[in-house]
Order: C-alpha cells, then structure tokens, then sequence
C-alpha cells in the first residue's frame, strides 16, 4: 500500500530496500546519535541480511511495519514492531523514526506517523504502542502527544553518549477502543 503527500510516497520498505534502508540509518546514527539506542559500533557483519530477511516478511500480518518516504530517494522511516513474547503480544514498539534533517518540519514525520499507527491499528491483539524518544527532542515528544501518546516516566541518563547523558521520556499510545489510558507523570503529582 502507497500514501501520496505532498510529492513523496510513503510506503512499506521491502527486501530490495535493504541498501537504502541501511544507508539512512547510518547517516542518522552520523547525524544525530543521541536520538538512537543503536549505534554503528553495534551492528555485527551479519546485520545486512538480518535487515534483508526482515523486510522481506515485514507486513501487518507478522506484526511489524517498516515505513519509508521516498521523493524519490529514501528520506524517512518509521518502524512498529509487536512483541512476539505470549504475554506481550499486545504491545509493540515504535522505534528507529528518522527523517533526514533536508526534509524535517515539512510535515514529513507527522505523515509517516499518521500512516504507521493506521497500519499497526490492524494487528491482532494490539492494545498499546510504547516508545522511548530523547527529552530534549521537544518538537518529536510533541508530535508524539499530539498523536495521543502520553509520557508515563523520564529516565535520567537513559543513553550515554561520549561525555554526556541522554534523559529519555518513555511514551505509550492506547490503540484500543476501551479508553482506559495511563497516568502519566503530571498525573501523580
């Protein structure tokens, strides 16, 4: 399935993907390190294929989506990912979000945002989609609020990066239509 705006298509990346998929994620973890657990010290030789074979099988159905946005080269990507473990299959992280800094505040991550929680709101047994996302990302953490997540704890020093720490906020989104949503940290104050 393809989404059109604004001259860009959003869609599923797949196994021909691998290359510029690998690409972007390098150059995010270049440009903006203290936005990822991840770094490129971590990937092992085997990560290309592991990568291959994921968006080979990547869809819905095996509760994982990996979005891309292409005008006409790979500028963005979003991944969900539900847990595979029996008693958290209903839930699944949103993770690896990054958009190259050329293209940010063009409205670009609330597209692949909108478009990645319309497809997750299909898999079967997914109640809630957490995230974690850096705290001094103000205008990310608001997108995300704007998108009806809500903040439930702040780690302090959450990453370490070089000489400084990273303080994350740890976010989760209700996907069900029961409305019972978490306190977040203002809440118990």
């Amino acid at each position: 399935m393809q989404w059109h705006s604004a001259g860009m298509i959003i869609r599923e990346l797949n196994e021909q993907d691998t290359g510029a998929f690998l690409a972007l994620k390098r150059r995010g973890l270049r440009t903006d390190p203290d936005a990822f657990v991840a770094s490129l010290e971590d990937d092992a030789p085997s990560y290309p294929e592991e990568v291959s074979e994921r968006l080979r099988h990547a869809s819905v159905a095996s509760g994982d989506i990996v979005l891309g946005a292409f005008a006409p080269h790979l500028l963005g990507i979003i991944a969900i990912t539900q847990d595979k473990r029996t008693k958290r299959q209903h839930k699944a992280d949103l993770h690896g979000m990054y958009i190259v800094p050329e293209f940010r505040g063009r409205g670009l991550g609330k597209t692949l945002l909108a478009a990645s929680l319309a497809r997750a709101r299909h898999m079967q047994g997914l109640e809630e989609i957490q995230l974690i996302v850096a705290a001094h990302h103000h205008e990310t953490v608001g997108l995300y609020e704007r998108y009806g997540f809500l903040r439930v704890w702040t780690e302090r020093r959450a990453l370490k990066c070089g000489d400084h720490y990273v303080d994350a906020h740890h976010m989760i989104l209700d996907v069900t239509s029961r409305g019972a949503s978490p306190r977040t940290e203002a809440d118990r104050l």
